[in-house]
């Protein structure tokens, strides 16, 4: 009886570049042949689809409402009214300036976020070669699972977090990522647990883009679980955030 792919959670945690092509294959339960459309079919309703959540996009109005959503604002709002009923119109004119900036700066930083949000989700939106039952298959990303037998070639954008388990002068742009200008080598080989993202590289990422060579990783994870998913979230998560003037103040705070 052929072992149990892992589960979700055992996926999330588990620190794909340090195991051996051996263990890879048997913790997901494949082989070179690459899955099944059936095996992967329940996959797919286990993971779920490798893609990020979509995001209605925001109306202009409720993101600049969203910054006056705060009780230090409130405060501020409620001085600048008293400083007119006892016309300080200095301090009411600095205080309405104060309210309007961080306005402004703030629907423009959440802007930007939800922009950079709906460009990350596009990355997955794409098709891949994937090996499926011994046949070579175009796929979209979206179909893909932990397991899937993927083919990178140059000019191809790795469609899920892979582990490399075989590369020939395979070398991916990973700056989306790591910042970094110049295209990772990948290898094959395990790495120690403490090894950073940027260094791992017996590891392909989601979004990242082949710039030479030819190769092939298994899926190790997929939508919110892969790398570029976690930026996603924090992105998203930055532009449900607290207004500028609050986030500076509780820094004075502290």
């Amino acid at each position: 009886m052929p072992p149990s792919p892992v589960t979700e959670d055992e996926e999330h945690v588990a620190e794909w570049h340090t195991l051996t092509i051996s263990d890879i294959r048997r913790r997901l339960d494949t082989g070179d042949e690459g899955l099944t459309e059936e095996e992967a079919e329940s996959r797919s309703l286990t993971y779920g689809r490798n893609s990020l959540p979509e995001r209605k996009k925001t109306p202009a109005f409720i993101i600049v409402l969203r910054q006056f959503a705060s009780p230090l604002i409130y405060i501020l709002l409620a001085a600048g009214i008293l400083s007119i009923a006892f016309e300080d119109w200095t301090d009411a004119i600095f205080i309405f300036l104060v309210i309007f900036l961080n306005s402004g700066i703030g629907s423009i930083q959440e802007w930007k976020a939800e922009k950079s949000a709906a460009a990350l989700q596009q990355m997955l939106k794409i098709y891949a070669r994937v090996k499926r039952g011994g046949r070579e298959e175009k796929l979209p990303a979206e179909a893909l699972v932990p397991g899937d037998l993927v083919l990178l070639e140059s000019g191809s954008r790795v469609p899920a977090d892979l582990r490399i388990i075989s590369a020939s002068s395979l070398a991916i742009d990973e700056s989306l990522l790591t910042g970094e200008s110049e295209a990772a080598k990948k290898k094959t080989p395990i790495l120690p647990s403490d090894t950073p993202v940027a260094d791992r590289a017996n590891m392909a990422y989601a979004g990242t883009t082949v710039m030479s060579g030819r190769g092939t990783g298994i899926v190790t994870g997929t939508g919110t679980k892969t790398e570029i998913g976690k930026i996603a979230a924090s992105v998203s998560s930055s532009a449900m955030g607290k207004p500028p003037i609050v986030i500076r103040m509780e820094v004075f705070a502290t």
